[in-house]
């Protein structure tokens, strides 16, 4: 969704700016050598929502040294006074530590039945929106998030459920990039019961997100119900064995995409045909992609490679975004909004 749409849905709140002691804890020597491309004299953001995660992930930067950071927080609005309390604990933080902060207030309900998303989606596209305004802000090109090791494993059991390749049976990139913007997880090696330990030894303030414990969603059911049934019936070590499978199909699924010709504003159908299936499909996925189009995944990229059955007469398949893709004269192109 096109971020000035997204950025109608929330209003800036401004806020002004000191510091914890330092310790040699496991995690923060797992936190500083996942920081390794990260300069102490660079700002970056950090996104911070108040959550235990988010929370530890702010003071163990602090506490290593980082001070110029830019705390960004987003609040949703769906929690009411509960949101408004979340917002009030990281200010208060930021203050204490000297941090520079940018806060926001979303409209989440209304964009969500605007541009007819669930409010997941919705949320995402709004946080998203959030930190690249921020960005501009502060002229920054990186932000820190707080995912950890038990959140990749429930990713990648989430996307496994989807039905999704090996992209998203990989899970969550250490690095990876929203526009020009570098997103980082320095926690991904980091367990939740490690971040746990961490915020009690060091007793760091956080406030319980209440829809955590809501099944109504599939995350939550997959944290709540799945992953402790699979724990009881084989044992804690399936969560290693899942993020070991993630490393090597995130490893393979690079080697694939530095297979990936440039791909130009139109696709050859002669050429679409003679390659494997499997970078047929990443060749479209990206043509779609670098094309515009709005959260291109599996299902887009088989519209498209559907052009290429055995009739020559003129065809075309819907696209997010009031988009949709032409077969012409053995090419594929699209149309629709300044195409």
């Amino acid at each position: 969704m096109a971020r000035s749409t997204c950025l109608r849905h929330f209003t800036r709140i401004s806020v002004p700016k000191k510091s914890p002691s330092k310790s040699l804890d496991p995690l923060l020597v797992a936190l500083e050598a996942a920081m390794g491309g990260l300069s102490k004299r660079k700002k970056f953001l950090v996104g911070v929502s108040g959550g235990r995660d988010s929370m530890v992930l702010l003071h163990a930067l602090h506490a290593l040294g980082f001070q110029k950071m830019v705390v960004c927080h987003l609040d949703h609005g769906l929690r009411g006074a509960s949101s408004k309390l979340d917002s009030r604990l990281v200010k208060r933080t930021s203050d204490r530590m000297g941090l520079e902060i940018e806060q926001a207030r979303a409209r989440t309900a209304d964009y969500a039945q605007a541009e007819k998303k669930s409010v997941e989606l919705a949320a995402r596209d709004l946080r998203r929106a959030f930190f690249a305004e921020c960005a501009g802000l502060h002229r920054c090109t990186s932000i820190l998030l707080a995912h950890h090791a038990d959140d990749q494993v429930e990713t990648c059991l989430f996307n496994f459920l989807r039905g999704s390749g090996a992209a998203g049976l990989g899970g969550m990139k250490p690095v990876s990039s929203l526009g020009r913007l570098k997103i980082h997880r320095p926690l991904l090696g980091v367990t939740r019961a490690e971040i746990s330990t961490y915020q009690k030894a060091h007793r760091v303030a956080f406030r319980e997100d209440s829809s955590n414990k809501e099944t109504t969603y599939t995350r939550n059911k997959i944290r709540l119900q799945v992953l402790p049934a699979m724990e009881s019936a084989v044992g804690s070590s399936f969560r290693q064995a899942i993020l070991r499978a993630a490393d090597i199909l995130r490893e393979e699924e690079e080697w694939m995409a530095s297979l990936v010709p440039a791909v130009t504003r139109q696709l050859s159908c002669k050429e679409l045909r003679a390659m494997h299936p499997a970078l047929r499909s990443r060749v479209v996925l990206r043509w779609l992609r670098e094309s515009g189009v709005v959260d291109a995944g599996l299902v887009e990229t088989r519209r498209v490679l559907s052009l290429l059955d055995g009739s020559k007469a003129p065809a075309k398949v819907n696209l997010p975004g009031g988009l949709h893709a032409r077969r012409r004269t053995g090419v594929i192109f699209l149309e629709g909004q300044g195409n």
